[in-house]
């Protein structure tokens, strides 16, 4: 096997590492991570003719209580996203559910980022929103591989 994103666009890595303020596709360096420090790891490999995501947040030592609430609420608002998964849901849907469960808590998703169909390519449709959309993005299959990765801030999105 070997690490999908290693050379993926240019990208010169072999994981993501995404801490505090950057939301994904943080390249790691030597930089070191202090207490309170928040971490997301994003592992994708390529084995037997097919990519596989796995993203995961971590803190490093001790979080204070907003970067607890963002991370619980981001782990909830994500857990909400995957109870409606099922054949014959519609794809758009789910950046509505994710949306409507942060802003009731203060956040808000991300704009720039988006979730995906994965399989025996690395990023494939559909290409799924994390906010609430009319898109035309089809609807749930058996066999259909995709992420589900909200990305949330605190407070506004804007940069």
């Amino acid at each position: 096997c070997y690490p999908s994103p290693l050379n993926y666009n240019k990208f010169p890595k072999s994981v993501c590492t995404s801490v505090n303020e950057v939301i994904c596709h943080g390249i790691p360096d030597s930089s070191e991570l202090k207490s309170g420090d928040i971490i997301n790891i994003d592992v994708t490999i390529f084995h037997d003719g097919f990519h596989g995501d796995c993203s995961e947040m971590f803190v490093v030592g001790e979080a204070d209580d907003a970067s607890k609430r963002l991370i619980q609420v981001t782990y909830n608002a994500w857990q909400e996203a995957l109870k409606y998964c099922k054949p014959g849901a519609k794809y758009n849907q789910l950046g509505g559910i994710i949306e409507k469960y942060v802003r009731k808590r203060g956040y808000s998703t991300s704009r720039e980022f988006v979730a995906h169909g994965i399989g025996k390519s690395f990023h494939v449709k559909p290409f799924i929103l994390h906010y609430e959309n009319n898109e035309n993005l089809g609807t749930m299959q058996p066999g259909h591989v995709f992420t589900v990765e909200p990305m949330i801030c605190e407070g506004t999105a804007e940069h």
